[in-house]
């Protein structure tokens, strides 16, 4: 197993984890995004709060389970033990056992894949959400 983070720089002092830690910097591009977010068996959101944060559906609509905390908007992106795993918030513990669930399968990680790109098509699509746009407009004028 290794970790990569991206979104900040390599720290001067690496912290040990028992595993190897790449850094990937700030990534701009949406091509290179889409490659790690498919590279990666899941994506760990370790937020203790966040609205609703992009790289939860961006991570989904590549087809990557996302572990994080239930809390804040994370459930509208991640649905338990069907696109991932949520853990109990601000639990430590039962984030890492959703880690532990989420990575001990290959077919389990496969399941959840196809479940998440399919849940972020339904979900975040631009159709989808141009129409819920349009039904908030549409309730507005009349």
């Amino acid at each position: 197993m290794e970790v990569l983070v991206f979104g900040q720089s390599r720290p001067i002092k690496v912290p040990d984890i028992g595993f190897p830690i790449h850094y990937a910097g700030h990534l701009y591009a949406d091509l290179s995004l889409r490659i790690l977010y498919s590279a990666a068996d899941a994506m760990i959101i370790p937020y203790r709060q966040d609205n609703l944060p992009n790289t939860g559906a961006e991570a989904l609509a590549c087809g990557t389970p996302v572990i994080a905390f239930d809390t804040c908007g994370l459930p509208d992106i991640v649905c338990h033990k069907t696109t991932g795993w949520l853990a109990k918030p601000f639990d430590t513990e039962d984030l890492a056992s959703g880690i532990k669930w989420v990575l001990d399968s290959e077919e389990r990680n496969r399941d959840l894949s196809v479940n998440a790109r399919s849940y972020a098509e339904s979900k975040f699509s631009a159709p989808i959400i141009a129409n819920q746009y349009i039904d908030l407009y549409r309730s507005i004028l009349i």
